[in-house]
Parts: C-alpha cells; sequence; structure tokens
C-alpha cells in the first residue's frame, strides 16, 4: 500500500472543501516558515449532476468575495436574484433583498468545477480523485492521523496529515467515528421534487417565485442560465407516482403562464426526487475525536427550500480559515482544538439563524392546519405593508443579517399580527370582522397559533443553540 504525507487533507470536493483547500493554501502562503501542504480527496472529480444548491443567496456571495473567489461566478453563466416573489391563492408579495445586495443562480456542476479548478491552483494543493474507506488512527492515542482509500483500478493508498477535514457531505460515513455519542442524528424532513423548465416567463422577473399551496408542499420557480428554470416541489412523503401527483394537486393550483412549460418539462425532462434531512450541529473540540473535524453537511443540515446551505458553508469556511491561518503547527491538537471551540461560537449567529428560518418558515408554508393557515395570512399580510417589514426577515432569510434573537422578534411579531388580523380582519368569504360574540373562540384559535408558533420554532432554536 502506498503512502503520501501532508499537513491536511480535506476529504470531499463540494462546496466546503474546495473552498477551505483555496483559503488555507493563500492566507498561509506569506505566513509560515513552510508552504502548508494540503491534499483534496474526492471520489469522483467529474462535475457533479444534482438539482440543488443551485441558490446563492447574497450572504453566500459576499462570503465568497471575503475568500477571493468571486470570481468563481463569473467562469460561468449565472442569473442575478433581486429577492422573492410569494403567491398565495389570489394574494402575491415581492420581498426584496436590502439595496446593494443580490443571489446568484446558476448551474450547480459548473460552480463546483469553478471552486474545484480556484483549489487546484492554489499553492501546494493537489487535488486526487480517490474514494476515501477509513481513517487511520494512532494505536497508543487513537488520534486521527490519516485515512485509507482506493482508486478506480483498485489500488489502496493511504494518506497522513497532521489534521483531517472531512467535508464528505450528508451521508458522512465518519460522523460517529468523530463526534462519539451525538446528541442529534440526521432526521428526514421529507423530500424536494425538480424538473428543468424551458421557455418559463416568471410572474417577476430576477424574482425567484414561491407559491404556497393547498394539499401539498409550496413550489419555488427560479431562473438558471440558457433559458433554463428550476422548479423545486416540497414533498412531505413520497407519492406513489410522482408526475401524476403534479399533474393532479399541483398543476391546477398554478398561475396559468407557467403551467404550459411546466406540462411540457414533464413530457421531455427528468423529474427528480431527493431526501432532505435535519441535522444540528454538535460542539468540536473538547470530546470529539482529535486530530479530525467535520465541515459542512456532514456536522451541520437544513430544509433546502430557503437555499441557506451554501450560505452557511461558505461562512464556515472564512471564520475557519482565517482561525487556522494562524497556526503553525498543526500537528498541535490543543491549538486546534482551541481554534474549533471558538469557530463553533463565532459561527452560531448565522448558522442558527439560517437553519432555524429554513426549518420553521418552510414549515410554516409547507403545513396544513388551521393555525398554520392563520398565521401564513397573516405572514402575508405583515411583510405585504410595505419595504420597512420585509427588510428584516428577507436579510435574515439572505444571510446578511446574523441574529437568532432578531429572528425571533421578527416570527413573535408575525404571530402576533396575525392574532389581530384574526380578530379585525373579515375571513374569507365574509363581508365582516368578527363580532364580539366571536371573542372567545377566536381566543381559542389565538392561543393555539402562539403553541404552534412556539412548537414550530422552539425545538429547532434550543437545538441550535
Amino acid at each position: 500500500m502506498l503512502s503520501s504525507s501532508y499537513d491536511v487533507l480535506i476529504v470531499g470536493a463540494g462546496v466546503a472543501g474546495p473552498a477551505l483547500a483555496y483559503a488555507l493554501a493563500t492566507k498561509t502562503y506569506a505566513k509560515r516558515s513552510a508552504p502548508l501542504r494540503i491534499a483534496l480527496l474526492e471520489r469522483s472529480l467529474s462535475k457533479p449532476d444534482r438539482m440543488v444548491a443551485e441558490l446563492l443567496q447574497p450572504g453566500g456571495v459576499t462570503s465568497l468575495k471575503k475568500l477571493g473567489l468571486e470570481s468563481c461566478l463569473g467562469d460561468f453563466c449565472s442569473t442575478s436574484l433581486s429577492g422573492f416573489y410569494v403567491m398565495r391563492g389570489e394574494r402575491a408579495i415581492r420581498s426584496s433583498f436590502p439595496e446593494g445586495y443580490e443571489g446568484r443562480a446558476f448551474e450547480h456542476g459548473e460552480f463546483i468545477m469553478a471552486l474545484r479548478d480556484r483549489a487546484r491552483r492554489a499553492p501546494h494543493v493537489d487535488m486526487i480523485e480517490t474514494t476515501v474507506t477509513g481513517l487511520i488512527e494512532n494505536e497508543d492515542t487513537h488520534r486521527v492521523i490519516g485515512v485509507r482509500t482506493f482508486k478506480a483500478d483498485g489500488q489502496s493508498e493511504s494518506y497522513l496529515a497532521d489534521l483531517v477535514v472531512l467535508a464528505d457531505g450528508s451521508l458522512s460515513k465518519f460522523r460517529t467515528a468523530v463526534l462519539g455519542n451525538m446528541p442529534y442524528e440526521p432526521s428526514q424532513k421529507g423530500y424536494l421534487a425538480g424538473l428543468i423548465v424551458k421557455d418559463l416567463k416568471l410572474p417577476m422577473p430576477k424574482y425567484a417565485t414561491m407559491i404556497v399551496l393547498k394539499g401539498t408542499g409550496p413550489v419555488v420557480l427560479y431562473e438558471l442560465p440558457n433559458n433554463e428554470y428550476r422548479m423545486l416541489l416540497e414533498l412531505k412523503a413520497a407519492p406513489p407516482d410522482l408526475k401524476e401527483h403534479i399533474l393532479r394537486n399541483v398543476i391546477p393550483q398554478l398561475p396559468s403562464s407557467v403551467c404550459a412549460p411546466i406540462l411540457n418539462a414533464l413530457e421531455t425532462s427528468r423529474l427528480r426526487r431527493v431526501p432532505h434531512y435535519y441535522l444540528p450541529p454538535t460542539k468540536q473540540g473538547e470530546s470529539s475525536k482529535a486530530g479530525a473535524f467535520l465541515l459542512g453537511d456532514s456536522l451541520n443540515m437544513r430544509h433546502p427550500l430557503t437555499a441557506g446551505g451554501m450560505t452557511v458553508a461558505l461562512n464556515d469556511v472564512v471564520i475557519l480559515s482565517d482561525l487556522l491561518a494562524d497556526i503553525e503547527d498543526f500537528g498541535n491538537w490543543d491549538e486546534i482544538s482551541a481554534v474549533l471551540r471558538k469557530w463553533t461560537h463565532l459561527r452560531k449567529p448565522l448558522a442558527s439563524t439560517i437553519n432555524t428560518m429554513s426549518m420553521s418558515w418552510a414549515g410554516l408554508f409547507a403545513a396544513e392546519g388551521e393555525a398554520f393557515e392563520i398565521l401564513q395570512d397573516g405572514a402575508f399580510k405583515f411583510i405585504g405593508q410595505g419595504p420597512e417589514y420585509s427588510e428584516a426577515p428577507m436579510s435574515l432569510a439572505a444571510g446578511i443579517t446574523a441574529s437568532p434573537s432578531l429572528l425571533a422578534y421578527n416570527s413573535l411579531a408575525i404571530a402576533f399580527y396575525s392574532i389581530w388580523v384574526l380578530f379585525t380582519h373579515p375571513r374569507p368569504g365574509n363581508k365582516f370582522a368578527p363580532q364580539f360574540y366571536e371573542y372567545p373562540l377566536l381566543l381559542v384559535k389565538a392561543l393555539n397559533v402562539l403553541w404552534t408558533i412556539g412548537n414550530v420554532m422552539g425545538p429547532v432554536l434550543w437545538a441550535e443553540m
């Protein structure tokens, strides 16, 4: 068995892996007495074909700039996004990103290849196509000192390093080995179905469109390069016939202007379905395995419908690479563990904000029941009052503002506004606001709204904090 030695091994060349390899190589180049030797290991270096991670929030664009990787977005075609256009029945609201910020949408594989190209050209970074099969530990200390791999030709090889970073994605094989008894396990929350639609005219150009449906999860439509559009559909469970489900339960509720292109896509494009998971982060650097740590989806996952995953990952890399840039000896686990503890603290504001918002707000618009309908109605009317009411929620969702407390405040403001609407606005089918004799029943409904918002957000906030 052949073996090679490096200072840092990074397993996984998705979003976080190449970004960290590039950041460590460039930030440490002028600081160290000897260049940092980095190996980036990936099972397949061919262009990935995925239907998620195509929309980068403005906060993620900012992180790319901080890493010196913003040119990746210029290596291929991408489209700019100004915000979200949300439709529910006959109502629609336009929520723009704060002034000076924009999101970007692109073909996922092109973005990954651009990140890999930057990492490959960074000083003293080797990119190696090989499958990692296990961790190598020191027999006496049980510290991770490398990985075992095999290549496509069947040749086995080991790679040794002072530090091993495991960024091997949502289905990571190494979580338990590194974290031991995890307080949380990945929990599947549903599925996303998607297909590529051509020649679609969005209700609001340059805005990702979310359509809230009855009896099924919301639909998201956004523009990709080359006159292509992505359609995503949230599914709580996998229907026996996905195409039939869309034809019967989704198409009739969509705006007539988008139906024909989507019907055509159902006949000509590949309809795919992928599961999505929630995994709160676990502290590293204290009781976790020495010599290695997790990064990206191997550590932390959230609902993909709000498109916050890449923003969290890139912000993690910004913070982590700044902290690691001053480490001279990556074999000093006391120093590395101190960095990991500080990183856990510094990443929490943005990560917990995006994670909580993705799980609670996606749940709000995907769930059914009277309390959820009251909250949806109130949220539409609250945000629809004008930009001053939508700016804070959009800044939070975009990864621009990192504040779980502000998220909780805005969520409670919407909940109480929903209750005010419940008492003062005519209900569907009525011309007049509720009368006094209806207030006792409405009070029960109001308490159920508060219970529901607490039940949706509370467990996520607790897990994230």
